[in-house]
């Protein structure tokens, strides 16, 4: 009889911890999405993105993007309304910005001017591809970009991965080695 009231309580200690274990169990987060690759922009990627790959993707476009303007046809001009941004300066806009990037001291101070990338400045940058790769909470981008500054008449072609640890809504910068 004592054997059987054991067996039971052990069982039901077990069946406990299963549960546990399963129900505390962290969804596997793993995809990669080509948002623009032969200047081909995947826009059903945009519409359906996760909060921490949509602010990455923004951050990536205020550095690297120039303003834009009712005639741009550049592909930063694209992308920002497929992502709900109509106004690039707008103060929600840039605190969301901040409060993901606030370990980036240098976007920090970016932020602080807008747009970093004036329409008719002698610097213009075109934005050439974006991936984007999560696992996890860590993701990744990488962008291609190519730039010009004709005041100075030198030219560049930049190709890049960074990699951030998604913490409390905000990333931390995985540093190179």
């Amino acid at each position: 009889m004592k054997i059987n009231l054991i067996l039971n309580k052990a069982n039901n200690l077990l069946l406990v911890v299963m549960f546990l274990l399963f129900s505390c169990k962290k969804e596997n987060i793993k995809y990669q999405h080509k948002i623009l690759i032969n200047n081909q922009l995947n826009t059903d990627l945009l519409t359906n993105i996760k909060t921490p790959e949509r602010v990455l993707l923004l951050g990536y476009l205020f550095v690297y993007g120039n303003e834009c303007d009712e005639v741009s046809d550049r592909i930063k001009c694209e992308i920002l309304p497929k992502l709900n941004i109509d106004d690039e300066c707008n103060t929600k806009h840039i605190n969301q910005l901040k409060k993901w990037f606030k370990n980036d001291v240098i976007l920090s101070l970016k932020l602080q001017k807008c747009p970093v990338l004036p329409r008719k400045f002698a610097i213009q940058n075109r934005i050439k591809k974006i991936i984007t790769q999560r696992n996890n909470d860590t993701i990744s981008i990488t962008i291609k970009v190519i730039g010009m500054n004709t005041s100075q008449e030198k030219n560049w072609n930049i190709e890049q991965t960074d990699t951030f640890i998604i913490k409390n809504n905000s990333f931390i910068k995985v540093t190179k080695k």
